[in-house]
Parts: C-alpha cells; sequence; structure tokens
C-alpha cells in the first residue's frame, strides 16, 4: 500500500511552498509558487517538511522562512513515517 500526499499552493497566495524531503543522507527540496502543486509520496525512510515564505524577495525569504506545524490551514504539514 501506497500513501500519496497532494500539497497545492493556491493561485493568489502570495505565498511561496518550500517542500522539502529529507533522507536522512540528504534532502531535495523544490518551491512551489502560487498555482503550482506537488504529489509526494510517503516512505518510512524520509521525512517530508514544508515552509512557508512570502513571494517578494525570496532570497530573503529562504533565511526568515517559518516553520508551520498544523494542516491545512495554515498551509503545511510536517511529519515523519515509519
Amino acid at each position: 500500500m501506497t500513501t500519496l500526499i497532494f500539497i497545492e499552493n493556491v493561485l493568489g497566495s502570495g505565498q511561496v511552498v518550500k517542500l522539502i524531503e529529507d533522507f536522512g543522507d540528504y534532502s531535495v527540496s523544490r518551491d512551489l509558487r502560487p498555482g503550482e502543486n506537488a504529489r509526494l509520496v510517503v516512505s518510512p525512510f524520509k521525512t517530508i517538511s514544508l515552509e512557508e515564505a512570502p513571494l517578494s524577495g525570496l532570497a530573503v525569504a529562504a533565511s526568515e522562512a517559518r516553520r508551520i506545524a498544523t494542516f491545512p490551514a495554515p498551509r503545511a504539514a510536517e511529519r515523519r513515517c515509519g
């Protein structure tokens, strides 16, 4: 059985959602701009976390991004599988 998570950054949100998949030895990240979405497969070997940052000033937002702990309101999630 496979679990799939669908994450969408709502068009007009004014935020960038940064998805981070941490596999222990390495991590993969990507940004979702308003109107974009992603599908992530849940695995016992990785941690999935999301950060929300303002759309303007992406360089500054990387250092000032705040971690959100609840889902779906506000728009973020964090989960360790296994």
